[in-house]
């Protein structure tokens, strides 16, 4: 009996082991990147003005000055949900997806990205109590490397 349970212990360990480290990898497609973006407040009556910044893919974590200036939200971990090569007119487009949260004692945080080669695009929605509270949608291009 204390052998199936031992057993069964190192085989639940290593099972958590692989799992903890297929989702903590960092892709090699997204890592390091940087991309000039414009951020736009999405709100009842419209969408707002362009707002500059950048956002970073970085240590498995993505990050934009912008939205730590305007809700405060600091690096987050993503997870990759999509990441396919396709063709489409003979240009070959590699798109990745990705999703990041974030949790702090009042609010939510949720990163959804896209980047096709050298474009990115997405959202990041602040809600607190499942309510949203501010929507931003953004939308750059990576930045070239002088």
């Amino acid at each position: 009996m204390k052998k199936i349970t031992t057993i069964k212990a190192l085989l639940f360990a290593a099972a958590l082991l692989i799992v903890s480290t297929v989702s903590a990898q960092k892709n090699k497609f997204l890592e390091g990147k940087k991309y000039t973006v414009q951020f736009y407040e999405m709100k009842p009556a419209g969408r707002g003005k362009a707002l500059p910044s950048n956002f970073l893919i970085k240590g498995g974590k993505v990050e934009s000055d912008l939205m730590y200036e305007k809700m405060t939200l600091g690096p987050a971990a993503y997870k990759v949900t999509l990441d396919t090569t396709y063709t489409e007119d003979e240009t070959e487009i590699h798109m990745v997806k990705l999703e990041a949260e974030l949790k702090d004692e009042k609010n939510e945080y949720k990163w959804e990205v896209t980047v096709s080669n050298y474009d990115v695009e997405g959202t990041c929605v602040q809600t607190k109590s499942g309510v949203e509270k501010k929507r931003y949608e953004f939308a750059g291009a990576e930045k070239t490397k002088k």
